[in-house]
């Protein structure tokens, strides 16, 4: 991220102080906590959150569950959204946070106490003018359900407004679960109009077939993009003649996502 964003600033020419400035986050946060497991042990677990740069307005950036998050990670991906508020115009910041652990590795029960006592421990940094968690990988509807419920029973009201990537009758928002992968789409279908290639003569393959995987083949094979592979941590599939997405995504669903 350091070197990319270095590239950057000698293009813009950006004056040193400015340069120091964006090369570090504002905050970064370890927080450390233990919940009851299902069999009644005790487990404990490390989570982070970084704002990185809040000029812009509140940060914003996602929550991700993993057994690989690390804070060198967190703390670049804090930037890289940093960059995409800005890049889009947005009036946001960029932050992002991490838990480490694995949800498949959880029960419901337990990924909600993980939740709530993450949120619990990040409760005065989190705020609808502070931070605004959202879903990331390993997270969805239902953690940032969680989050705000809990977050909400801290202050003494319900605050909606604390995080995005909630389910509708928690307040939130229509095409938000596809709207990761329709943007992946969108781009993929501007870089080939640039390079003047139809979409009915290209070929894509995807690596991961989550939430942003997973729209992102549905939304390009409707454009006619030819998908040739699709691949998720455990499987992947080749056909040179082409993937059919809708009979795939049928075949992850009936197979627990997995």
């Amino acid at each position: 991220m350091i070197d990319r964003f270095n590239i950057a600033a000698d293009i813009l020419n950006l004056e040193e102080s400015i340069r120091q400035k964006l090369q570090r986050p504002e905050k970064q946060i370890v927080v450390n906590f233990s919940i009851t497991l299902d069999n009644g042990t005790t487990q404990n677990f490390e989570g982070y959150r970084v704002i990185h740069n809040t000029a812009l307005g509140p940060s914003k950036g996602g929550i991700r569950y993993d057994n690989a998050v690390n804070l060198d990670e967190v703390k670049a991906l804090a930037a890289w959204m940093t960059w995409k508020s800005a890049v889009t115009g947005i009036p946001f910041g960029g932050a992002k946070g991490g838990i480490i652990c694995d949800p498949k590795n959880h029960s419901k029960t337990e990924l909600e106490k993980i939740t709530r006592a993450y949120t619990k421990a990040l409760a005065d940094i989190f705020g609808p003018e502070k931070d605004v968690p959202a879903p990331d990988m390993g997270t969805g509807p239902d953690e940032m359900g969680w989050l705000m419920d809990e977050f909400s029973l801290v202050h003494g009201k319900t605050i909606h407004a604390v995080v995005t990537g909630k389910h509708l009758h928690s307040g939130g928002s229509l095409g938000r679960v596809e709207a990761t992968g329709r943007g992946v789409s969108i781009i993929s279908l501007l870089a080939l109009e640039k390079l003047k290639i139809r979409p009915a003569r290209a070929t894509a393959a995807i690596q991961g077939f989550g939430n942003v995987g997973l729209h992102s083949a549905l939304f390009l094979y409707q454009k006619g993009i030819k998908i040739v592979a699709v691949s998720d941590v455990s499987e992947a599939f080749y056909n040179p003649e082409g993937l059919n997405i809708p009979e795939l995504i049928l075949y992850y669903n009936l197979n627990n996502k997995s």
